[in-house]
């Protein structure tokens, strides 16, 4: 019997707290979560609805690198799915971490940033036409989530500024996400001089332009 069916309905929480799951070597070989790559392979596999609770939780991720509350009522409306005590919600939340996307744990989800590409198992359940594309599609995916390296540095660095985060605590922060060290401390400093107002004489490679970049590949569906 799952997890899920083990709680009794009054059981159901009205909001979890939902944080990153911080696994380095899949992020490294990840692809991102709103690509055309999980809804063109990963929906066969999740689920759509499950699909969908992914991309909102990185669009919360990209405002709330440390973890945000989410409302399962709420969520289940955006889902589409029962608003029913957010069982609806939840129960994707479940499914995600039947396919150890998610991990649960005293009172909190932990939800991954990016997603492994289909294991060959995965794989041969496709149709013949979307295995035989998948490997190209793989290829790009992953290069896009390399490319975006540094506009995501920039993201949490400016988040975690805006927040009041020590330029030692967000150095930290993107060294888990595998930024270079001394990208780390330049894109901190940028932060942290951003939010107060202050104005570099070098230019923000990891931060200034990361306003520009996210609206672009907002655009894109990335």
């Amino acid at each position: 019997m799952s997890a899920e069916l083990g709680l009794g309905i009054e059981r159901w929480p009205p909001t979890v707290w939902v944080e990153p799951w911080n696994d380095p070597d899949t992020e490294a070989a990840g692809v991102p979560l709103r690509t055309p790559y999980v809804e063109k392979y990963w929906t066969s596999v999740l689920g759509p609805t499950q699909v969908l609770l992914l991309r909102l939780v990185a669009d919360q991720f990209d405002k709330h690198p440390d973890g945000f509350e989410m409302r399962l009522a709420d969520a289940c409306v955006q889902l589409g799915v029962s608003t029913h005590r957010g069982k609806g919600a939840l129960r994707a939340l479940y499914r995600l971490e039947k396919f150890r996307l998610a991990s649960a744990g005293h009172g909190l989800w932990a939800v991954r940033r990016a997603v492994p590409v289909l294991s060959r198992q995965q794989l041969i359940r496709l149709p013949h036409e979307l295995r035989k594309s998948h490997s190209r599609d793989a290829q790009a995916a992953v290069a896009v989530w390399d490319e975006q390296a540094a506009d995501r540095a920039g993201r949490v660095a400016l988040a975690m500024a805006a927040k009041g985060e020590a330029r030692e605590a967000i150095a930290r922060r993107l060294e888990l996400m595998r930024v270079p060290p001394t990208a780390c401390a330049e894109a901190s400093r940028m932060a942290v001089e951003a939010m107060a107002g202050a104005q570099p004489e070098r230019d923000q490679p990891a931060v200034r332009r990361t306003v520009e970049a996210s609206a672009t590949a907002e655009m894109a569906g990335i």
